[in-house]
């Protein structure tokens, strides 16, 4: 008697599984809770008590504000959208925001801080940090233009990869 490989429960393999729109949603819905908070009530939360406090702000809270709000709901909808076509565009968006604000960030990347009562003035530059961070979006950005011609030439081709059983 040959002993015959034994097949596992389970799809094929080179299958994928994307998983229903509800669970996308939900895990978006996952995803927009720390992001408001680290991308939005955080910032404004400091930028607010540097203000209260009579120091002057790199960025006008309304810009951290709506940064905030662009990227979130970028991000949120990338997630939901990924089975689709729009995921490349999606993440050009993402990444492309991310890169404006980094950007505006890095215009005034030299902060002087002045202590009252002395003559005393700190300055601080932290341009070379936000150079570094720009790396990654610009990385995202090349990504997602690779995924929207993977996705234009060969539709599906990723699921097995983005999805798998």
């Amino acid at each position: 008697m040959s002993a015959s490989p034994r097949r596992t429960a389970g799809p094929p393999p080179g299958t994928y599984q994307i998983p229903s729109l509800g669970w996308r949603i939900l895990g978006g819905a996952l995803r927009l809770v720390p992001l408001v908070v680290l991308l939005i009530g955080v910032p404004v939360a400091i930028l607010t008590f540097l203000a209260a406090h009579g120091i002057d702000l790199p960025l006008p809270i309304v810009t951290v504000e709506v940064a905030g709000v662009v990227i979130t709901i970028l991000v949120v909808a990338r997630y939901v959208l990924r089975p689709s076509a729009a995921y490349g565009p999606l993440s050009i968006a993402t990444a492309g925001a991310t890169l404006a604000y980094l950007y505006l960030i890095l215009l005034d990347a030299t902060y002087h801080l002045t202590i009252p009562g002395t003559g005393v003035t700190l300055t601080i530059g932290y341009s070379t940090l936000i150079l570094v961070l720009l790396i990654v979006p610009a990385l995202a950005l090349a990504a997602g233009a690779l995924t929207l011609v993977e996705d234009a030439v060969a539709p599906r081709e990723r699921w097995p990869f983005d999805f798998p059983p």
